[in-house]
């Protein structure tokens, strides 16, 4: 897209509105944008609006709060939280949190998180509402979201905000309007211009104009798609792909996509109800959002058209329609039950056919490659983006997308979010073609705070030490760098238990200690090298005459002087766990 002179001179236009957007205020007010998660990866997305006055906190906005996904290097961790550590001592000043809109990078982590950010009121537009509803009440929480209409703004505390509706994969998206005494934020949160939605429901592009003539001091904006040139397609090319593969199907059709995603599901639903097929739902995830979406008018098929997952065995494959949550590879779904075997009442056989309606999230690459290779074995004829087109269309704009938006809101700087690092750069250099100086595009380190006050630039006002927060199984922030590392080890050289018996009314060592591998050597057929460790580790023993008291000496200097030979020997670095054992 090429440099607009038209362009630059309206946004400066624009501009000049800034400088009354916080007029009346003293002067000494000013607004953080906090980002706790979110900016530089895809997901996690949590962001702080804090208003101060004479350099004093008084007022917080949350918007969204959100999951990440492990990468290949987090052994063991199921999710990740964004973290809010900034937060614990200032819940007093927290006057609510809206989310955007029900993608679980946007609100999945609020059932995690909620307890230890007070009783906060809280805000989404209706889908995104029910959505996190859901979560909370499996969660056992009391909290509820409050449901709010496009038309309505909200005042909390001194922030004013209102809605923009616009479209994304998800029904029910919103850009947000953020009034403060500085100047108008524009949180622009994941969005495309689909102009041709399956709802029917456009982005509404007046009131992002009237926005724009307003005045927005900054403009939060959306940047995955910064790589793609054109516009994002619309839903609607998903339906025709569909349609070809079903009249190629034999057997059962099995489809997939995110549980979130709607509007694609219900148009499977109308083209398997096209084609004679009755509708099952699989996984808890895809039950509960179609139930909710049912009940709010998100989705509409006649109940008849739907049989339970017990009756599928009286009912010819050809006649069956599947839609199973699981399309990001997750061991436990739905999905990766069936290619497995070990699904109670579907198998998949020679003749079916499994449609992949999304893209693998960063990071689960290898998981959605392991179900693919499964399906084929099992005979399944099995459709996915790498080898077909437009059976997954972004819900994330491409480069006209994003510049159509940066063009109506015209805003004085601009910070690009919910990408990568290389996303961030590309939306920059797409933002200098449209006029803007390099120092106008603000792209903060991790853990550092934009502040804003009135008539100067923003500045870096301090910078967090930011972790991932992350889950293993029940525990929730209980797995740290130092577990990873050592998890990490473990599946790259494997671990060496050194056990030492001791007498317990003595101290004194009572055997030679004994050595066991996993995932470093076979011990049948490494005798010599387990000797010789063993001879190590006695010497180490050695060191101390007498009663030994002081274990955890001991326990370091058998770890290290093992270590530094088995490294000389084989050249591998395992994790040794030296253990004690009384007798």
């Amino acid at each position: 897209m090429k440099f607009n002179p038209f362009m630059k001179q309206q946004r400066m236009q624009r501009q000049e509105k800034q400088v009354f957007t916080g007029s009346g205020v003293s002067g000494k007010e000013s607004v953080r944008i906090i980002p706790l998660g979110g900016t530089g990866t895809v997901t996690k997305n949590m962001f702080v609006y804090e208003l101060r006055f004479d350099g004093k906190i008084r007022d917080i906005l949350i918007v969204d709060c959100g999951i990440g996904f492990p990468d290949e290097e987090m052994y063991g961790i199921d999710l990740v939280l964004p973290d809010i550590r900034y937060l614990a001592d200032k819940k007093q000043y927290i006057r609510g949190l809206i989310f955007t809109h029900g993608h679980d990078d946007h609100i999945g982590g609020i059932a995690y998180l909620y307890p230890k950010l007070g009783k906060v009121p809280m805000w989404a537009p209706r889908l995104a509402a029910a959505f996190t509803n859901i979560k909370l009440e499996e969660a056992k929480l009391k909290a509820r979201v409050t449901p709010v209409d496009f038309n309505q703004t909200l005042r909390i505390g001194p922030f004013t905000v209102s809605f923009i509706r616009m479209t994304h994969s998800v029904p029910d998206t919103s850009n947000l309007v953020i009034e403060t005494p500085v100047g108008v934020m524009y949180h622009g949160s994941d969005f495309k211009f689909d102009f041709d939605p399956l709802d029917g429901k456009k982005s509404e592009i007046e009131k992002i104009n009237a926005a724009g003539r307003h005045g927005v001091l900054c403009m939060l904006t959306d940047c995955l798609g910064s790589e793609r040139p054109g516009f994002t397609p619309s839903e609607q090319v998903v339906g025709e792909t569909l349609e070809k593969e079903i009249s190629l199907c034999t057997g059962k059709f099995i489809f997939t996509t995110q549980s979130s995603n709607i509007s694609r599901i219900q148009l499977a639903i109308e083209i398997a109800l096209k084609h004679g097929r009755k509708i099952a739902f699989f996984g808890r995830s895809m039950d509960h959002n179609v139930e909710a979406s049912l009940k709010l008018g998100y989705m509409k098929f006649p109940r008849e058209a739907v049989i339970r997952d017990a009756d599928l065995k009286r009912l010819p494959p050809t006649k069956q329609f599947l839609i199973a949550a699981g399309a990001q590879g997750q061991s436990s779904s739905a999905l990766s039950r069936m290619a497995n075997d070990n699904h109670k009442f579907v198998a998949i056989k020679e003749g079916d056919t499994v449609v992949f309606s999304a893209d693998a999230i960063p990071g689960n690459e290898g998981s959605v490659t392991t179900i693919i290779e499964q399906l084929y074995r099992k005979g399944a004829r099995v459709a996915y983006s790498d080898i077909m087109e437009d059976l997954h269309v972004s819900g994330h704009g491409s480069q006209g997308d994003l510049m159509l938006l940066l063009s109506a809101v015209g805003p004085k700087y601009i910070f690009p979010i919910g990408g990568t690092y290389r996303h961030i750069m590309q939306y920059r250099r797409l933002a200098q073609d449209l006029g803007y100086d390099k120092r106008e595009i603000l792209i903060p380190e991790d853990g550092q705070i934009l502040e804003f006050r009135p008539g100067s630039p923003p500045r870096v006002a301090e910078t967090l030490e930011l972790e991932n927060v992350m889950i293993d199984g029940l525990g929730v922030g209980d797995v740290g760098s130092a577990v990873l590392r050592d998890r990490q080890t473990i599946a790259t050289d494997g671990i060496v238990v050194v056990v030492v018996p001791i007498q317990k009314q003595t101290g004194r060592v009572t055997a030679e200690p004994d050595i066991i591998s996993r995932g470093f050597v076979y011990m049948k057929e490494s005798g010599d090298l387990l000797n010789k460790a063993k001879r190590v580790v006695s010497e180490s023993l050695r060191l101390k005459k007498g009663r030994i008291t002081d274990w955890r000496f001991v326990r370091s200097q058998m770890g290290e002087n093992l270590e530094r030979f088995l490294l000389k020997e084989t050249g591998r670095r395992p994790l040794i766990v030296p253990v004690i054992v009384e007798v």
